[in-house]
């Protein structure tokens, strides 16, 4: 027996996650993705991303993320290649700040294995000036995952199971009626039985109705640096790590090779200051190019906090966000029409999550109803 035709739109990570999730459980699946597969026009470049439990966001993740990192270890086993890299994760902070303690007090509540330490014991273990005052968090299960074979893996598992992918697509509607249809940007009127949009930052241009004025893009700059050789030893042993303070949230990843060569940072929330002043951006028309105001910040926290990571800047792109009021994730169907289903609201720091929330969305798909682990994310948390 045939299963429910679905069409996911946008092929990205939540995308590729879903059309994977989607055709296991016997759908007849098609992704409409408007550039190619991996590209980095939306939210997923920068080559890695962290993985982690110690999830200061609040600790109802850690589950979720445990079952996606049970999912990238058997995908890349599947595929024959590392996807998730263990290395550990490190944060410091001071202990006043709020987020920091969330962090830990995730790591309390889940039972995650961590070790907190002075700042003496974590200047010793790692190449970080961290301030008398502060302490740093170890947890061992943090690492990274390497976005490209990631999404190449999900990408050719759909396909084994059948899934039409096809890129260079362009989405102009999502039409509901007595069937939901998509129609493209050409004219063609495609028509199924379900509909995912996973669109990212595209999200709200595509669907205004769904969150209108609830999710705002933000564009967030990634950077190489290329640090002196004696340092590049103890920044390659490093574990992936984040700092909370007076610069905002600031994290990077062990010297490394993956895409670039060279010692990789960003900001991922910047101080509340600098945060209230941020303006939405639309994606069709963000900045691309790469200015000294967005370096500057990086070099700063570098030259106080890890000056053995300090260099020339070598290579820095454009991510985006796509941000819901609380920075919690809204995977929903639409009002009134659980045929259409939608997962956006990532806020930065969904792709860990991937396998994991494709999952939920194809049972909800199938369903017709949302499972327990997705009712945190229900669209009306974020009505108010």
């Amino acid at each position: 027996m045939r299963g429910p035709k679905v069409i996911v739109v946008g092929g990205g990570t939540m995308g590729s996650a879903t059309a994977w999730a989607l055709a296991a459980r016997g759908a007849e699946v098609t992704v409409l993705e408007r550039f190619s597969h991996v590209h980095e026009l939306g939210s997923h470049s920068g080559y890695t991303r962290i993985i982690r439990e110690s999830y200061h966001e609040g600790a109802g993740y850690v589950p979720l993320v445990r079952r996606a990192d049970a999912l990238w270890q058997a995908l890349g086993e599947k595929a024959g290649e590392t996807l998730l890299v263990r290395t550990g994760m490190v944060e410091f902070g001071p202990e006043s700040d709020p987020d920091y303690k969330d962090a830990i007090a995730a790591c309390v509540a889940a039972e995650v294995e961590h070790e907190v330490m002075d700042a003496a014991a974590a200047r010793e273990r790692f190449p970080i000036a961290v301030p008398d005052g502060w302490t740093a968090c170890f947890t061992p299960s943090g690492g990274y995952l390497r976005v490209g074979p990631c999404l190449e893996a999900l990408k050719r598992e759909a396909m084994s199971l059948g899934t039409d992918w096809r890129t260079g697509v362009r989405v102009r509607e999502v039409a509901l009626g007595e069937r939901p249809r998509v129609l493209l940007e050409e004219g063609t009127l495609l028509p199924a039985d379900h509909v995912v949009v996973t669109a990212g930052a595209y999200l709200p241009g595509l669907l205004p109705g769904f969150m209108p004025g609830k999710l705002k893009v933000l564009r967030r700059v990634l950077a190489w640096t290329r640090p002196e050789p004696h340092a590049i030893a103890r920044l390659a042993a490093m574990p992936v790590w984040a700092s909370f303070g007076p610069a905002g949230f600031v994290y990077g990843f062990p010297y490394g090779r993956e895409g670039v060569t060279g010692f990789k940072l960003a900001c991922h929330v910047p101080p509340p200051e600098v945060g209230a002043a941020e303006a939405a951006v639309d994606p069709e028309r963000v900045d691309r190019a790469i200015h000294p105001a967005d370096l500057a910040p990086l070099d700063a926290f570098l030259a106080e906090y890890l000056p053995a990571g300090r260099g020339e800047f070598v290579h820095a792109t454009v991510c985006l966000y796509t941000c819901t009021p609380s920075t919690d994730f809204v995977i929903d169907h639409v009002p009134g029409d659980r045929r259409v289903w939608v997962a956006g609201g990532f806020s930065g720091h969904g792709f860990k999550f991937a396998p994991a929330i494709g999952e939920l969305v194809a049972d909800a798909v199938i369903t017709g109803s949302a499972p327990e682990a997705l009712r945190a994310f229900a669209r009306a948390r974020h009505a108010g």
